[in-house]
């Protein structure tokens, strides 16, 4: 951060109140996840959030908030590159009447995907029976 640029972009978050430093020994994890709940935007961070995930154990709201506003980051000699969440819930989920829907991972998968493949599982007469479906973001799976 000693760098002219760096210091040039911290001293006008300063000046925009945009750059809140946390009190020493405070866990500042808290600080960022209030403000991103508070203010319901997403997080830009590489950090898995597992001493939450730990503190959660048995509720499944944080992992799939989390699922739908952290957003993660890489650097790449063209600049920084962010995967954004997905526009629906990529994990293995269960309809009221018993279906179940499996995301398949495909080629091309985080490189900007238009559509996901699910696998689908009914029930029958006591029989299995399988569907395969694609999606398209932001229509709901049932």
């Amino acid at each position: 951060m000693d760098g002219p640029v760096n210091k040039a972009f911290i001293e006008k978050w300063k000046n925009a109140d945009a750059l809140y430093a946390t009190p020493t020994g405070s866990n500042d994890d808290w600080y960022w996840l209030y403000a991103a709940i508070k203010f319901k935007c997403l997080i830009v961070t590489n950090d898995e959030m597992r001493d939450h995930t730990f503190h959660l154990l048995g509720n499944d709201f944080f992992p799939r908030w989390k699922e739908r506003h952290q957003v993660h980051f890489r650097f790449t000699d063209a600049g920084p590159d962010f995967d954004m969440p997905p526009p629906c819930s990529v994990v293995i989920q269960e309809s009221e009447k018993g279906h179940w829907h499996i995301p398949i991972e495909t080629e091309g998968e985080g490189e900007g995907e238009a559509e996901r493949e699910w696998l689908c599982i009914t029930r029958a007469n006591s029989r299995t029976t399988r569907h395969s479906i694609t999606t398209t973001p932001g229509v709901p799976l049932y």
